[in-house]
């Protein structure tokens, strides 16, 4: 009994030693608006995220108010009830599928470029999207690059009329993340 139960954990610490999850809690997210008028920009470096190479899950979450402008009356504009309303919806995230997970070598250094289709919450709403990225493995750690687009109208973001024509109706996401093996 005790050579079988010792057996069961050596094969359960091996599974875990080579289990593929990794995890940050420094990745990045910005975004980008341009219109005629005005530009806007903002970073957020406290996303948590979570990527399972052997499942293909893909995952992150942040606040809100963790983004960064250049300017404080932006950041307090675009956290204001008018605009992204952080208080009543303080969160964003995402929770998808990496459609070709065995395109992806997570054992093997290298560039894999990827689909993730899966549902984005934001502002209260919940959207399927599908975003093409890059899973770069090297020393056997992932990092992940994607640029997408991100229609305000889908999220149910509307903005005082005044400063429609400020705010892109289409602003550009970039996802950057680098990961280090997950410990529970």
């Amino acid at each position: 009994m005790k050579k079988v139960l010792l057996t069961a954990g050596i094969v359960l610490a091996a599974q875990s030693l080579f289990a593929q999850v990794w995890f940050t809690k420094t990745g990045a997210v910005s975004f980008f608006s341009h219109t005629a008028i005005e530009d806007i920009k903002a970073e957020n470096n406290e996303v948590v995220s979570f990527i399972d190479g052997a499942k293909g899950e893909f995952r992150f979450q942040l606040l809100i108010k963790g983004f960064r402008f250049p300017k404080a009356s932006m950041q307090d504009h675009f956290n204001d009830a008018n605009y992204m309303n952080s208080d009543q919806f303080p969160k964003a995230e995402f929770k998808g599928s990496i459609v070709n997970t065995k395109a992806v070598d997570f054992k093997k250094d290298g560039t894999y470029k990827v689909d993730v289709i899966g549902a984005m919450t934001m502002h209260g709403v919940t959207k399927n999207i599908t975003v093409p990225g890059t899973i770069t493995i090297k020393a056997g750690v992932p990092s992940v690059n994607a640029v997408f687009m991100v229609k305000r109208s889908d999220f149910g973001i509307d903005v005082p009329s005044f400063s429609s024509a400020k705010i892109a109706q289409e602003i550009e996401v970039t996802v950057k993340c680098q990961y280090a093996p997950y410990k529970s």
